[in-house]
This record gives C-alpha cells, sequence and structure tokens, in this order.
C-alpha cells in the first residue's frame, strides 16, 4: 500500500552530479576525436583507399559489407573521399549515394 519511495535530495543531487561528469566526458572525448577520424584500423583504411577507386561503381553498402565496417562510418569515407577528388558523386536520393571514380 505504500506510495512511491522518497529519496533524500542528497542522493538527487549525487545522480545529478554524476550524469553532467558523464556528459562532460562523452564531449571532451569528441572534441579530442576532431575531424576525419574514423573508427577504421590503418591497415582496412588503407585497403579501402588502395581498391575503392578501382571499383567500377561504390555505395556505402559495398564498403561497409566488404570491410567490415558501420555504414554510417562507410558513409562519411565516401563523402571524405568525393570531397578530395578520388571518387565522384553519380546519384543520390535520401537513402542512397552511388559514387563513380573521378577518371571515368
Amino acid at each position: 500500500m505504500g506510495g512511491p519511495k522518497k529519496r533524500p535530495i542528497s542522493a538527487i543531487e549525487k545522480a545529478q552530479r554524476k550524469r553532467l561528469e558523464a556528459r562532460k566526458k562523452e564531449e571532451a572525448a569528441k572534441a579530442a576525436k576532431g575531424p576525419y577520424v574514423y573508427l577504421v584500423e590503418e591497415k582496412v583504411m588503407q585497403q579501402i583507399l588502395k581498391e575503392v577507386p578501382k571499383m567500377k561503381y561504390v555505395t556505402p553498402y559495398l564498403v561497409s559489407s566488404k570491410y567490415g565496417v558501420r555504414y554510417s562510418v562507410a558513409k562519411d569515407i565516401l563523402e571524405d573521399l568525393a570531397k578530395n577528388g578520388v571518387l565522384r558523386l553519380h546519384a543520390k536520393n535520401r537513402r542512397l549515394a552511388i559514387y563513380v571514380p573521378a577518371a571515368a
């Protein structure tokens, strides 16, 4: 029959401080990474840079499945390669982007 369990204010403040500290740590980690840092091993990244320009066409799904990286990371890598002139955006809609080698 009892109502909700009441916690003392000190316990609530302690939980809030703990969440605030965790949020600060996350923000610091994001800031330390900087732009264009992917969660991909250097060996895999070198392999992507070597093989992707030779492919007839490239989609984020192909990169993701072939090299074992997350789909969002594959999209970021391909966008960066297109920005650097290695690939060219051929077609894009809200779900899929198709890239071709810049030389082709």
